[in-house]
């Protein structure tokens, strides 16, 4: 236990030695902004250039604080854990690059607040903040093959495709006594669940709304994107937020003063129209 917390101590101290203040990236003139690599309709390259929400809402910030942006593109890891080690307070694990800020992290403040096995904060070495966006689970039907059912019992003798490892697929795979199981397609993408739905070979796509409605684009009579039958599910939406580093707290309060206008004007659901996404303002605004 003694050896443990030491060694948090001297991690902290050794990071706080390293980090960037809010006045170092003022002064250098840039900000880097950690997003996920191929992540579309988030962050991705089109055309050789970045692209996507998170890339607008990085834009802002940078344009807001006056300084040029850097993209840190984040391959994700296994869990959150290591995606904020990865991009914010250690490094890559060759080139020890780090980000100033992580867009799109899922703001929990149990998550933020958890405490492990010895009594210690979970994640000490990070601070997350600037919810600016709810994300929900749906499904993409095609009416010609559900015939209008919105209860998940139709997929007992329809196939749906889900990603592999999702939580709609575990969801999916043990509902109704786990009657669905055999209809399920593992795919390796939302996109190429869509791919399978636009060819017949699925009656139903489960995944992230605003992934399945940049997939899919403008609907047809013959489609349509819901939450019909997931009520049960464990988690059926989150906010989205940011994190920086547990030492550029004032960074992050300049960064939520700039982030906050934008959610409550409507500025922010202007970004998502942009790229064809409806838009669900966080629950943290919803419960002032």
């Amino acid at each position: 236990m003694v050896i443990r917390i030491l060694f948090l101590i001297c991690v902290a101290l050794s990071s706080y030695a390293n980090a960037r203040s809010y006045e170092d990236i003022i002064e250098s003139g840039q900000i880097t902004i950690a997003v996920y690599n191929d992540f579309p309709p988030y962050s991705f390259l089109k055309d050789g250039e970045p692209a996507g929400v998170d890339i607008e809402v990085g834009k802002h910030i940078a344009k807001a604080l006056d300084v040029n942006v850097e993209w840190l593109w984040l391959n994700a890891d296994e869990n959150l854990e290591d995606d904020l080690r990865n991009a914010i307070w250690k490094g890559h694990i060759i080139t020890r690059q780090k980000a100033d800020v992580m867009l799109r992290v899922p703001y929990d403040r149990r998550f933020a607040y958890a405490i492990d096995g010895y009594g210690l904060p979970k994640n000490e070495m990070v601070v997350m903040f600037s919810p600016y966006q709810q994300e929900n689970w749906a499904l993409l039907r095609d009416h010609e093959k559900t015939n209008d059912i919105r209860t998940l019992a139709i997929f007992q003798y329809e196939k749906i495709a889900v990603e592999l490892d999702s939580l709609p697929s575990f969801f999916l795979g043990a509902t109704i006594g786990g009657r669905l199981r055999d209809k399920l397609v593992h795919v390796d993408s939302v996109f190429a669940g869509i791919d399978k739905l636009k060819a017949g070979d699925v009656a139903a796509v489960a995944g992230m709304k605003a992934q399945l409605q940049w997939g899919m684009g403008p609907l047809t009579e013959q489609y349509d994107i819901s939450a019909d039958g997931l009520a049960a599910m464990s988690i059926k939406s989150w906010d989205i937020g940011m994190a920086v580093k547990q030492d550029y707290r004032e960074l992050a309060y300049t960064i939520e003063s700039i982030i906050e206008p934008m959610v409550k004007n409507g500025e922010m659901e202007k970004l998502y129209l942009q790229y064809g996404l409806s838009y669900d303002i966080p629950d943290y605004f919803r419960t002032e």
